[in-house]
């Protein structure tokens, strides 16, 4: 068996898809229970396939860190049109950012909520995510206006309703999915910074 490991990429699915009699699907449980880490590898840009048992264990016999480097791919998983993030709300002042959007081209900006080690640092004061659909995530920073807040409230809330594969309604807080330290730190840490500063650009006012 061999598995290329530049293909491999972490996903958030509802904790519904494990079931031990019909897909026993190898996962990580996450602290938020509705949810659990899984892998995907991409055969093309659009099409990927869910991590069996079988590679799942040549995985963790015959690569060290496989799981860290799922993480570096989703860093580097950007098109030539896009920034880390693709979508971005500031305040009506222009003085303030409201939140970040991925709906990234790979159809898995639900999984970016989980780079924790550029998130982290691009806002120190904590954050709250969205995950309506799995082509989406949505980090917003704590601190916002109560207004701000309710309205994107009722934003996740009406792209739940409509979302292609549904995942939750509500906002969350960050910690809901930690990962071990290792998985989300960064192979290249010089990429690293040059992705949150994409975000930090984008808290100067103007």
């Amino acid at each position: 068996m061999t598995i290329d490991t530049d293909k491999i990429f972490p996903l958030i699915v509802p904790a519904t898809y494990y079931t031990e009699t019909t897909w026993e699907l190898p996962h990580f449980s996450l602290t938020n229970k509705f949810f659990i880490l899984t892998w995907v590898i991409f055969g093309t840009a659009t099409s990927m396939v869910y991590l069996d048992k079988k590679q799942y264990q040549f995985l963790n016999d015959n690569y060290k860190g496989w799981q860290q480097k799922a993480f570096e791919n989703l860093r580097y998983s950007i098109s030539d049109e896009e920034n880390f993030y693709t979508y971005f709300k500031k305040s009506n002042d222009r003085k303030r950012l409201i939140y970040i959007a991925f709906m990234n081209s790979d159809g898995i900006g639900s999984s970016r909520i989980l780079l924790s080690n550029e998130l982290t640092r691009a806002f120190p004061n904590g954050y709250y995510v969205a995950l309506p659909d799995r082509s989406c995530g949505l980090i917003i920073p704590k601190g916002i206006e109560e207004k701000e807040l309710k309205e994107i409230k009722f934003q996740v809330t009406k792209m739940h309703k409509t979302a292609t594969t549904a995942m939750s309604g509500q906002l969350h807080s960050s910690n809901e999915f930690t990962l071990p330290d290792d998985w989300a730190k960064p192979i290249d840490e010089g990429f690293s910074i040059i992705l949150t500063n994409e975000i930090d650009k984008l808290t100067i006012p103007g």
